[in-house]
């Protein structure tokens, strides 16, 4: 299971407030022996409008990725098959089957992919929308899948190597090429959708979290960008926990790229910055920053509980999520104007994505099957139309 998407921690408080102006303070400081300039947005994350115009629910299914503004590929349980059942003794427990479909938002019908007799789940396009990666973590070897757009499997991929930890952290690099963690290697293995994988071993050295959750080091989040991968390390206790670093393929070197605890990375649909969130322990509070790729001139967008957060397609806003007690919602700041607006209010959880044009949110909820029985819920995808 993707540790990042316990981190239950990360939340943002909100609020809205007139329209006003941004002040800001420039201040440098050293980090890596690289003088650094943060930028700070002394409004905080005060939302300025509501911005959402319509929100559309779909009760049953969760939304991962979206084909086209029409199509989205969703998982929900497959009630004909037995569940899965995980006996060991680090874990007891029973899980229901689910299954991938491509879901057409207008007329609500779905269309399976490639083999639904097995377990399906975290589905991802390729930038071009002509591939999907997605897995299966209860195979005895766990494997991944390359499918076209139409959901037809193209490639399997089952390697002695890749643990299903690995398989949770896929990121695409390109139209043809996804990067996973490899812990067993203590490096990345590159998938390319014809099955073929190339990987880069020794990155890394010590304990794998495989091995020792507890005192383990678990590469997350990696990204390819030209001869570069960079990635967050989770390692408790130890001094490159929650550190972004990146590893030179041609020097086979790595070094710790920020000192900031990270929760969250992505790199801009440019690949020219990163947006992370980071935790500011002082004030207890989360920040949003874009940093460019050497860390080196950084922007503070925003700061509060904040997790969720991803780029527009046009790398000109982000969405992300507040938990603040009284101003649950999903939020959208923009990245030149440091504008906040409140896109909808409640209660809302990870998948979130972008519609490919921009004008669309998808985000997760949930609401209780039955009234009498809050506590046994069903997942809601919300489709949100941008103003």
């Amino acid at each position: 299971m993707n540790k990042r998407n316990l981190i239950i921690g990360t939340l943002v408080i909100s609020a809205l407030a007139g329209v006003g102006g941004y002040a800001t303070y420039r201040a440098e400081g050293q980090e890596n022996n690289k003088k650094i300039t943060i930028i700070k947005d002394t409004n905080d994350i005060m939302a300025t409008e509501v911005a959402a115009s319509k929100v559309d629910s779909y009760e049953g299914i969760t939304g991962y990725d979206w084909l086209n503004e029409k199509q989205i590929v969703i998982t929900k349980e497959n009630e004909s098959l037995e569940q899965i059942k995980i006996i060991s003794s680090k874990l007891k427990a029973n899980f229901n089957v689910k299954n991938l479909y491509l879901f057409d938002l207008n007329s609500k019908e779905e269309k399976g992919i490639g083999d639904q007799s097995k377990s399906q789940d975290g589905a991802i396009f390729s930038p071009n929308k002509e591939y999907m990666f997605y897995r299966n973590e209860f195979e005895k070897s766990a494997t991944a899948y390359i499918a076209d757009s139409k959901g037809n499997t193209k490639a399997e991929i089952l390697d002695s190597v890749i643990h299903e930890y690995d398989l949770s952290e896929a990121q695409w690099i390109n139209d043809k090429e996804v990067i996973i963690p490899c812990h067993s290697i203590k490096g990345f293995a590159v998938i390319n959708i014809d099955g073929t994988i190339s990987k880069i071993e020794d990155v890394e050295e010590g304990i794998m979290g495989t091995e020792d959750p507890l005192k383990g080091l678990s590469i997350t989040k990696p990204m390819k960008v030209g001869d570069k991968i960079y990635y967050v390390t989770i390692h408790r206790g130890s001094d490159d926990d929650d550190k972004i670093k990146v590893y030179d393929i041609n020097n086979k070197e790595y070094r710790i790229l920020v000192k900031d605890d990270v929760h969250e990375f992505s790199s801009s649909p440019d690949q020219s910055k990163f947006l992370m969130v980071t935790a500011n322990i002082d004030k207890d509070v989360n920040e949003l920053i874009i940093t460019d790729l050497e860390g080196k001139q950084r922007e503070l967008l925003a700061e509060g509980y904040i997790f969720g957060a991803r780029w527009s397609p046009d790398g000109t806003k982000i969405a992300y999520i507040s938990y603040g007690e009284g101003k649950e919602g999903l939020y959208l700041v923009d990245v030149k104007t440091k504008k906040k607006s409140l896109i909808s209010a409640g209660e809302y959880y990870l998948p979130i994505s972008w519609s490919p044009s921009g004008e669309k949110l998808m985000v997760h909820s949930t609401k209780p099957k039955d009234k009498d029985r809050p506590f046994d819920v069903m997942g809601v995808t919300n489709v949100i139309t941008l103003k």
